[in-house]
Formats: structure tokens, sequence, C-alpha cells
């Protein structure tokens, strides 16, 4: 897993030195839900450029706890001299688990406490952007909505059994950047 996130956070650099534009990096900040993080996306440009699509990674935090968002990205765009718009998806796992404790309503209508691990299972976010380019360089900014799901319990029985469902966290991203 490190080799795959070292390997995310290194392709825009590779981007850099492409003379054909078919690879772009972009490495960012932004604001999830209130708190900081960063991340960096690697695209390659397919059908003359209208169609990129590549990996992601970020790290940012979800209840005081590190989430490492691992991503797909695809982005739908067209250049109009040094501004490209576009619109993106994205759909991915949230690396994240946490030893939680809470109460539940037991099957014979009592609340009861148990211990588990939160864990992250998928995400999908869509949003749109804009790039401004100079030279072999440009900044960008975009707004992404995100649907995260996290494995949580939702009911315990009375032998002490418990049955675990999802539970869904919407956020929104401010996204500033530099694109190569």
């Amino acid at each position: 897993m490190k080799k795959i996130l070292f390997f995310l956070l290194i392709l825009p650099l590779f981007s850099a030195a492409q003379s054909n534009k078919l690879l772009s990096g972009y490495v960012y900040g932004m604001v999830h839900d209130g708190t900081g993080g960063g991340g960096v996306i690697g695209n390659v440009s397919l059908l003359h450029n209208t169609i990129a699509v590549g990996p992601g990674v970020e790290i940012t935090s979800y209840s005081d706890h590190v989430l490492i968002p691992v991503f797909a990205d695809l982005k739908i765009k067209h250049r109009f001299e040094n501004i490209e718009p576009w619109i993106t998806g994205q759909f991915g796992r949230n690396a994240y688990n946490v030893s939680r404790t809470a109460e539940v309503n037991a099957a014979a209508g009592g609340q009861q406490q148990i211990t588990f691990n939160e864990s992250g299972k998928y995400f999908y976010g869509v949003g749109a952007g804009v790039a401004w380019h100079f030279a072999k360089v440009g900044v960008f900014v975009s707004y992404i909505y995100r649907g995260y799901k996290y494995r949580y319990p939702s009911q315990v029985e009375t032998d002490g059994q418990v049955s675990f469902g999802d539970k869904p966290v919407n956020a929104s991203l401010f996204v500033a950047g530099i694109v190569f």
C-alpha cells in the first residue's frame, strides 16, 4: 500500500515533463467539510483531450481521525485558449478504520453499548472546476460533493450478535491547486 501511495504522490512530477500533454497532474489543498487536507491526481487524456481519467489520493480527516481516500477520477473538459472548465466524477475507497463505542437499540427494546471498528467502505463524488493555464503550469479551483459509506452497527440482538449496515455521510470539498 505504501508503494502505491508513493507512486500516486509522484505521478504529477512525471506529467510535468510531457510535451504532448497526454498526462496531467493536479496537486492541491482542500477544505473537506471544515477541515484541511491535500491531494494529488494524475490524469491521462483521451479523445482529443476531452476526457481524462486517472488515479487520485488525498489525506484529510473525519471525526478527528485521519481519512485517506484513494479513488478513480474522470473529467470531461474542453479547453478555450488558456481556460479549461470541466465536470468530474470520482469513485473510490476511503481508508478509515477507527475503534468506536456506540449505543444501539437491542432487540429486547433497550439500549446497549457496543465497541466496534467503524471502517470506510466506498465513496462517490461529482463536481465541477476550471483551470487557468500559463505555459506548462496552471492553477485551478473546483467544488466536489461526496457521499461516503461507512460500516456501522445497525442492530444488536439479545444474544449480543451485532448486525452491521451502512452509515451515509455527505461532504463538500473546496479545492485549489496547481495543474501540470
